[in-house]
């Protein structure tokens, strides 16, 4: 059994049954075939394994600091502002 990348080409080396599909459409339609549970693989992966959080995180940890800081300033207006128009 292949590893690697090579494991997941072979996936798509299964006949297309998407003939109206243009070709460079063709590999991601087969994708589409996966059922919708595959989303919940993937995060449980992604909050498990090193080697896909880790780089993860590491490419968008200045994303989430920044939306965290918007965010907390974004509240302490909205609470001082709530706080002043009361009745």
């Amino acid at each position: 059994m292949a590893s690697g990348p090579e494991a997941q080409d072979a996936l798509f080396d299964k006949p297309i049954e998407h003939l109206d599909d243009p070709h460079h459409l063709a590999r991601a339609t087969f994708r589409m075939d996966f059922p919708p549970f595959y989303v919940i693989v993937g995060v449980y992966r992604l909050c498990t394994d090193k080697n896909l959080y880790i780089p993860a995180w590491d490419k968008c940890k200045h994303g989430a600091r920044r939306g965290a800081i918007v965010g907390v300033v974004w509240v302490r207006i909205f609470v001082l502002v709530h706080v002043l128009y009361r009745d």
